[in-house]
């Protein structure tokens, strides 16, 4: 209780956040301001709950790895519903109804609220300020490109708001500055451990090659099946010259690939501009996968030095895709996993930009 009356005697005496403070996001840092937030160069890395308040309504804040606060809203998710929900989603509709009860909101992100496409359905962006925490919420996808997300009190609607499936306005960023988080993302990115199909294929007395059907995005050459062999080591993706095509598919999509390809990448940036950038590959692929995209991979011909082709990371749930077109020579390709990859790489490129024909094949 002491504490909540300190912050809240450091709100009302206007006292600014510390230069100190790092932000993910320029929005974030409006807000911050807004608010007069005190201490955040203080706080460790994780979610802080209930450490300020609006309208005796917690707000929930969190700070990343690298010490930048990269979420602040309205308490309304528990850690729980974040383990198995979509989390890009419940910080959009924590920070979204936070902004809209800040009286002192100027600038662009005013400008901004004003014409995003939210639309109240049931209660309107007070109506959080009443809930006791027995309230239940569900969210639905409708049209393919919208979501709906509803609070309900004792099976009676109290809150339902609907949004466009606009990964811009869900993260709060433009073109620009979600470029530039991506870069800086990838340029610091560590990889970690993660699931292995090979653990899970048949016994080794059975055949010594094994197809794990994938999904298609678009068209059928647009998929990520893998191929697996097995030896004296056991399974692994194959990445022998005899099947070129399957093994660049192996390398393209999947983190069980042996070795460490490159990627000399040149990354296309909003107003025409680009970046030169080296990175392994493998960094890139799970990045993505770790954003939720599903990594799709098609050759768009063969050279009569190598390959060209397509890396689509699919994100269907925030409604974007990356781009990558890339090329490989045979050189490179009898290298293995030691192969160099130039690459073109396009990002958040909306969905409903993408094809209509996805949409349908959903349903």
């Amino acid at each position: 209780m002491k504490k909540t009356i300190a912050v809240t005697i450091l709100l009302l005496a206007g006292i600014l956040p510390s230069s100190a403070v790092s932000f993910a996001t320029q929005r974030l840092q409006a807000i911050a301001n807004c608010m007069k937030l005190h201490g955040l160069d203080t706080l460790s890395e994780g979610q802080h709950d209930s450490l300020y308040w609006v309208r005796k309504h917690p707000v929930t804040l969190r700070v990343n790895h690298y010490g930048e606060v990269e979420h602040i809203g309205l308490l309304l998710f528990s850690k729980e519903m974040r383990q198995w929900g979509k989390p890009f989603i419940y910080d959009f509709l924590e920070r979204d109804l936070l902004e809209r009860n800040l009286p002192n909101i100027t600038g662009a992100i005013k400008h901004e609220l004003l014409y995003e496409p939210v639309f109240f359905i049931k209660g309107n962006a007070q109506t959080p300020f009443s809930f006791d925490g027995s309230e239940e919420y569900s969210e639905e996808r409708i049209d393919y490109r919208k979501y709906r997300s509803s609070w309900s009190r004792a099976e009676n609607l109290v809150l339902r708001i609907t949004f466009d499936m606009d990964y811009h306005m869900m993260s709060g960023c433009n073109a620009i500055e979600l470029e530039k988080r991506f870069i800086t993302c990838l340029q610091r990115f560590e990889r970690h451990e993660h699931d292995t199909v090979a653990n899970t294929l048949p016994p080794t007395e059975g055949p010594d090659i094994y197809v794990v059907e994938g999904d298609t995005f678009l068209i059928h050459e647009m998929n990520n099946e893998l191929l697996f062999e097995h030896d004296e080591e056991g399974w692994h993706l194959t990445d022998s010259l005899s099947f070129p095509t399957k093994s660049l598919r192996n390398m393209m999509t999947s983190l069980e690939f042996r070795g460490e390809p490159q990627l000399m990448l040149t990354f296309d940036k909003y107003g025409y501009e680009t970046e030169q950038l080296e990175v392994p590959y493998k960094n890139w692929l799970q990045q993505c996968m770790d954003e939720g995209c599903i990594p799709y991979f098609g050759i768009k011909h063969k050279t009569q030095n190598g390959y060209d082709g397509t890396v689509l990371m699919v994100n269907r749930h925030a409604g974007y895709l990356h781009m990558l077109s890339m090329a490989i020579t045979n050189e490179e390709m009898a290298k293995g996993g030691n192969a160099v990859i130039t690459g073109r790489l396009y990002v958040y490129i909306p969905l409903h930009n993408v094809d209509d024909i996805f949409f349908k094949q959903q349903s």
